[in-house]
């Protein structure tokens, strides 16, 4: 074997590992991004959830309530968008002023985000609900 071959095959072998190597990061850069798409969706599900199911309901505000507040707007602050994050400081001041409390705004803007993150059609407007008096339930059902 003369120089040429030689240098053929380490030429070879070089753009193979480079090849390798540039493949592994484009890779990696992509499970790492997929990752972070992940978690932040995972959160903010769980914010809206919680605001659609739990907080929205009539009545006091009690710790458990109070609690679920501080958290999502943890999570919507940490991981939302930038008008997530104003409308989360428009809500905490009006805790803070004892005003009363307008989730619409967050709800439809994670809601947004979120469909658009899953690839899903847009909605207009709020999201309604459907809140059952069980008591009232129980008792029509029993006469």
């Amino acid at each position: 074997m003369d120089f040429f071959e030689y240098l053929k095959i380490g030429i070879t072998i070089i753009l193979a590992i480079l090849g390798w190597i540039i493949a592994h990061y484009f890779t990696s850069k992509r499970d790492v991004s997929n990752k972070k798409r992940e978690i932040i969706l995972n959160y903010l599900i769980e914010a809206y959830l919680i605001l659609t199911n739990d907080l929205t309901e009539r009545g006091e505000i009690d710790l458990k309530k109070a609690e679920k507040i501080e958290k999502i707007m943890s999570q919507v602050q940490l991981l939302g968008s930038k008008e997530q994050v104003n409308l989360v400081k428009k809500l905490a001041v009006s805790i803070g002023k004892n005003e009363i409390n307008e989730y619409d705004s967050l709800i439809n803007s994670l809601r947004d985000d979120l469909r658009m993150e899953l690839e899903l059609e847009k909605i207009e407007g709020n999201v309604q609900w459907a809140r059952f008096n069980i008591e009232v339930t129980k008792q029509r059902a029993e006469d």
